[in-house]
Formats: C-alpha cells, sequence, structure tokens
C-alpha cells in the first residue's frame, strides 16, 4: 500500500468510528430529554446520570492512550470501544423498555457508566492515527475533515432517531442504532492499518513515554481545555432538555430536527478551523472559537422562538463543536512521536472529558430542582468560556513540533 493510499485509508476509517462515536454520544442528552419530559425524572437524577456518563470517559481517556502507545495497536483500541459505547446504547434501550422506579434509575447509571467508557477510546486513537498520516502541513485540515465526519453523526442521530421511531413501536429505534454501533466497530477493527510511526519502539521504555507526553504546553493547553469544556458541555448537554421544557418543543420531530441544526453547523465548522489552525496561531483562533460560542449562546437566550432563535444555535454549534481540529491539532505540537496518544488523551480525557464531566452538573447545581432556570445557567456558563477565552494567553508558542521541554 502506498503512503498516499494509506493515508486516505486511514482518514476513511477513522472518520466512519467519528461519525459512528459523536452520533451515539449526542444521542445521550436526547435521552435525558425523554426522560425529563416522557418519564417525569427529576434534574437530580439527569445530574447523576450525566455526572457517571462524562466522568467515566474522561478517567478512563489517559489509560486508554497510555496502552495504545505501549501496544502500538490504536485501531484495535478504537473498534473495542465503539462495541462497549454501542452496548452501553443497548444498556439505555433496556432501562426505558423493560424497568420503572428505582430499578430503572440504577439501570440508566449502569447503561451512563457502559457508554462513558466506550467514549473515552475515540479521540486520543482517532487524532493518534491522523497524526502520524498527516505530518506534511495538511494535519488540521485532517482533523478538520474527520471531525466534520463526527459532527454529521451527532446531526443526524438525534433526527434519525425520530424517523426510525415513527416505524419501529417502543423505543426499539435506540437498540437499533446499538446494533448499527456493533457493525460499525467491526468493520473498523477490520477495515484499519496502522502507520508504523504511531508504534511504540522497544527503546522507549514506558516510565520515559509518560513524562515525556507531561510537557508545558500539554499543561496549560489541558487546563484550557478543562474550563472551555466544562463551560460549553455543562451548556450543550443540557440544551435538549431546555427546548424540551423551556420552549415547547417537547419530545417530538421538532426536538429533533433543532438539535440536527445545531450539530450540522459543525459539519462545515470542523474543516474551516482545521484549515485556519494549519494558517494561521493556533492560539488566537481557540480564543476566537471560545468567545464565538459565549456570544452565540447569550444571543440565543436573547432571541425569539423560531428562525432567529435557530440561527444563533447554528452560530453556537458552529463555535463550540471545533474542538477536535483545534485542541488535537495544538496538541501534537507539544509531544513527541512516541507519545502522541496519552498526550491526547491528557488533552482530551483530562481537559475536555474532565471539564465536560464537571460541566453538566455544574448547570445542575445552577437549576436545583427548577428547570426555568436552565436559562440563567447558560448565562454564567457564558462567562466561564469567555474566562477560558483569556487563558489561552497561558498557553506557550510551540517552539517545534514535539520538542516542548517536559516537567522534571
Amino acid at each position: 500500500m502506498d503512503r498516499s493510499t494509506g493515508r486516505l485509508r486511514s482518514l476513511a476509517f477513522t472518520s466512519l468510528a467519528h461519525f459512528t462515536n459523536d452520533g451515539t454520544v449526542f444521542f445521550v442528552p436526547v435521552i435525558a430529554a425523554i426522560l425529563a419530559a416522557n418519564h417525569g425524572v427529576s434534574p437530580v437524577v439527569l445530574t447523576l446520570l450525566f455526572l457517571v456518563f462524562y466522568t467515566s470517559s474522561a478517567v478512563l481517556s489517559p489509560f486508554v492512550g497510555r496502552l495504545a502507545d505501549r501496544l502500538g495497536r490504536p485501531a484495535t483500541l478504537m473498534g473495542l470501544g465503539l462495541g462497549i459505547l454501542s452496548t452501553g446504547l443497548l444498556g439505555f434501550y433496556l432501562a426505558l423498555s423493560e424497568t420503572s422506579g428505582p430499578s430503572q434509575v440504577v439501570a440508566l447509571l449502569l447503561a451512563a457508566l457502559l457508554t462513558g467508557s466506550g467514549s473515552s477510546f475515540y479521540h486520543p486513537l482517532g487524532a493518534s492515527l491522523l497524526q502520524a498520516a498527516f505530518r506534511d502541513g495538511s494535519m488540521g485540515v485532517a482533523l478538520g475533515v474527520n471531525g466534520a465526519l463526527g459532527s454529521l453523526g451527532r446531526a443526524l442521530y438525534p433526527s434519525l432517531y425520530f424517523v426510525a421511531a415513527a416505524a419501529i413501536t417502543g423505543y426499539g429505534a435506540i437498540a437499533l442504532f446499538a446494533m448499527i454501533g456493533l457493525a460499525a466497530a467491526l468493520v473498523i477493527w477490520l477495515g484499519v492499518r496502522v502507520p508504523a510511526s504511531v508504534r511504540t519502539t522497544a527503546a522507549a521504555p514506558p516510565a520515559s513515554r509518560s513524562s515525556e507526553a507531561v510537557t508545558r504546553g500539554i499543561v496549560a493547553l489541558t487546563a484550557v481545555a478543562f474550563l472551555r469544556s466544562a463551560a460549553t458541555q455543562g451548556i450543550a448537554s443540557w440544551i435538549p432538555t431546555y427546548l424540551a421544557t423551556q420552549r415547547g418543543l417537547g419530545v417530538s420531530a421538532d426536538l429533533g430536527l433543532t438539535l440536527t441544526v445545531m450539530y450540522a453547523a459543525a459539519v462545515i465548522g470542523q474543516p474551516i478551523f482545521g484549515l485556519l489552525v494549519d494558517r494561521f496561531e493556533k492560539r488566537a483562533i481557540l480564543a476566537i472559537s471560545s468567545v464565538g460560542a459565549a456570544a452565540s449562546i447569550l444571543g440565543y437566550l436573547a432571541a425569539p422562538a423560531g428562525l432567529v432563535g435557530l440561527a444563533w444555535l447554528f452560530v453556537f454549534g458552529f463555535f463550540v463543536f471545533s474542538g477536535f481540529p483545534l485542541l488535537l491539532s495544538m496538541a501534537a505540537d507539544y509531544v513527541p512521536r512516541g507519545s502522541t496518544s496519552l498526550g491526547n488523551a491528557l488533552v482530551w480525557g483530562i481537559g475536555v472529558g474532565v471539564g465536560g464531566a464537571i460541566g453538566p452538573p455544574l448547570t445542575g447545581a445552577l437549576i436545583g430542582t427548577d428547570y426555568g432556570r436552565l436559562g440563567f445557567a447558560f448565562a454564567v456558563l457564558a462567562g466561564a468560556a469567555l474566562i477560558s477565552a483569556l487563558a489561552t494567553a497561558l498557553i506557550p508558542r510551540a517552539v517545534r513540533t514535539g520538542h516542548m521541554p517536559a516537567f522534571g
């Protein structure tokens, strides 16, 4: 297989993985909206569900990245992660269709744990494969194109759910998406070929690789990603519930269409941001994306219902779902090649993941037991997103790709 074909193959199969992963992950907030609107589940239970889901993903991500660097088999682990993720989605189906009362709460939390654990695999591993294949100045574009497919998955899944639900009784549509995810996991496990450049060499001891990944640039980038993700995920995860309970959409096709518009913005946004980070100062582009996310959600809160509000949600999706090409393109500048999966996992798992795990419960704490306070919570978190934009000044300029000094 020549180099060009190998690059395209890596991009194609990792994009399929990203489509499936993000479609499934961003289906979880839709399930939360179903629980709030149709099952009368309290904000406290939804807050706990989000906490389990996002925390399990964040905690496991660094271990997954470390394992991938040691084994040199990110593709195999990527397929495994998608399988676990899809099994968790099947757990949500069983919880909704076969349980009630306290047993339903337990089943939902177990499904959230499985789904969150499976979601910890894709981003550090998919990015590692692309960083290895596209080191010629086109990494941002490759990450952006790949991210666009992830955004397409999260855009289509909510609407496709309501289409499938119209044809399948009960919650069978959720089981259908779980089966699709398991099939995709098998295809990806069989189809991806790992570039030699991402295999860990025997000459690099594990302890050395771990220390080399913890550079000043990675620590600063992780801290900024943490604050940005806490703010934006605290908003994005509750938007389906806000639309269902405060904007009068309920659990309907209108809810699915509105979410599709918001998520679809990143289908064009991620390639654009990928192109920008290849050509301009990356820290400035990251700051602009955070300011845009904050301003657009404030614009949405002030806008009337209808097309104007929908337009603001589109702009919010354009800016907020730009993290994959932005953060992981920057991560590649601060670690040596043999530690890319771990470096990605620190930025995405600890930064985006732990920040994202804190954001939804923070929103839950701000609203208490009143869904009517969601608008207030969104405004507070928009302020935190603006602070994260200012904090990008703390990230050092990369001197040379993969050669930032480590701590210690």
